[in-house]
């Protein structure tokens, strides 16, 4: 693709490590992940981390002219251990984790510039997390803290949050005032927003050593009081310096920096050619 030292458009690119439903590119955000990661290259696109984009989008980072090449920003989503460490899943077998698949792709590409970083949001609640494992993931005991410190310090991955409960159905009893769960809309009042935010960053500053600038609104979802008003006022005294969710997009610098947009595996593209796509989109005037 042509080099666009200028690019005005920034795709942020999502994965779910735990999505594994059989061992192919469609079935296996993990497969999916590393094929991606040869078509990003292939398609002459840089990675940065994704801090910078959100930082370029709020006018605080000069641009990515450096790097000489257009782009892209990795997410994964929810903090499964998938994130960091190989996992045998109970149908499927061993699975190649999205930080192994980092460093095999340095290994063959000895020297890329910039190295390879991705980030995991991770929810921070511990009771949530055993909730959500043993009602949604088998009970595979996947959904721990102690690789965050590791995954900060190696460069690799970042930790960041994705709220304290995820509002998920399966715990019991979340945060959200009427326990309407399944809904991150209804995350709607001063108090759920604060545990959310301010709550779970500091449960998550205790177990990676870093204070997390980033939020991911669980299913995209964000309402209008948490995102206009809650954030605006209150996330940045909390450390937070941007939030993603709503509608799949690319990042400009006319995006609102507490609810800018992401594409995800699965809904936005399916295939090498749906990526190549995706990127090729980012480089429009």
């Amino acid at each position: 693709m042509t080099q666009s030292p200028d690019q005005r458009r920034v795709p942020v690119l999502t994965w779910h490590g735990y999505n594994v439903f059989g061992n192919t590119y469609e079935t296996n955000d993990l497969i999916a992940f590393a094929e991606d990661l040869r078509t990003i290259q292939g398609s002459g696109f840089a990675v940065v981390p994704l801090v910078d984009v959100a930082r370029w989008a709020r006018g605080e980072h000069v641009g990515f002219a450096q790097c000489g090449r257009p782009v892209v920003a990795l997410s994964c989503d929810d903090g499964t251990d998938y994130d960091w460490r190989d996992v045998q899943h109970p149908v499927h077998g061993s699975q190649t984790s999205f930080a192994s698949s980092m460093r095999a792709f340095h290994t063959q590409q000895p020297g890329a510039q910039p190295a390879l970083t991705m980030t995991s949001f991770v929810i921070a609640s511990p009771g949530a997390r055993r909730q959500i494992d043993a009602g949604a993931m088998q009970a595979q005991g996947a959904l721990n803290d102690d690789w965050w410190q590791p995954a900060n310090a190696s460069g690799l991955i970042t930790v960041e949050s994705h709220g304290w409960d995820h509002n998920h159905p399966t715990v019991k009893p979340v945060v959200q005032r009427d326990q309407r769960t399944g809904d991150f809309f209804a995350v709607d009042a001063f108090a759920e927003c604060d545990m959310h935010v301010r709550a779970a960053s500091q449960f998550i500053e205790s177990k990676s050593g870093r204070k997390p600038p980033l939020f991911a609104y669980p299913w995209t979802q964000a309402s209008a009081y948490m995102r206009n008003e809650y954030m605006p006022a209150h996330a940045e005294a909390n450390g937070v310096v941007a939030a993603f969710g709503g509608e799949s997009g690319y990042i400009t610098k006319d995006s609102d920096r507490w609810c800018l947009p992401r594409f995800v595996f699965g809904p936005d593209w399916k295939s090498k050619e749906g990526l190549q796509d995706l990127l090729r989109g980012a480089l429009s005037p």
